[in-house]
């Protein structure tokens, strides 16, 4: 019983001022219109290879950028031991599809429309161009499940991997050890953005 009424008795079709006659004014139950039509989301990543001298891990560095602003970063050490820097790199670029791919999901549950793939930043070329044009035999399977992963992501429309030069690269400053002027260069052009 719910206010000594049986909920099931209820007629919940009846209009909302039938069962509040007292309401002064009507709510308008409708989104407002999105201030912006669409959103473009670009990621840079970078990894450093075997960059932990005691495990010998490589380090992967994200940055997300929905618009020009900042919305994501990472530095973290990866799961497991790389023995070439291509592999490092793979293994960093299925990270940063991943969390493109989630945030295009959270901007599409918001009513924000990104109709354009997402640009992926990386300084390697081989892995760049790996994500585009099939050609590689993998002999681990991490780096296999890592590269089906951005190549089906990019062929999907979902990803579009660009190479930029190592010193636009804004994941270095999560992967690296810098000199004082270049990273006061990078983050001058990041918080310009």
């Amino acid at each position: 019983l719910v206010g000594g009424v049986d909920a099931l008795d209820i007629d919940f079709t009846k209009e909302f001022s039938e069962f509040y006659p007292d309401a002064a004014e009507e709510i308008d139950c409708r989104l407002p219109d999105p201030l912006i039509d669409e959103l473009e989301i670009t990621a840079f990543v970078d990894s450093d290879h075997a960059h932990d001298k005691l495990t010998r891990r490589s380090i992967t560095g994200l940055l997300v950028l929905v618009g020009r602003i900042p919305v994501f970063f990472m530095s973290k050490r990866q799961g497991a031991i790389e023995t070439s820097t291509y592999g490092a790199e793979f293994c960093a670029m299925r990270t940063a599809v991943e969390e493109a791919t989630s945030i295009r999901y959270m901007l599409h549950c918001l009513g924000v429309k990104v109709l354009h793939a997402s640009l992926i930043c990386g300084d390697n070329k081989g892995v760049v161009q790996n994500c585009t044009i099939s050609d590689s035999l993998w002999k681990k399977k991490h780096v296999a499940i890592a590269y089906h992963k951005t190549r089906e992501s990019a062929a999907a429309g979902i990803i579009h991997p660009i190479k930029i030069a190592t010193e636009n690269n804004f994941a270095d400053l999560l992967t690296k050890a810098l000199s004082s002027r270049i990273f006061w260069r990078l983050y001058g052009r990041l918080t310009k953005v």
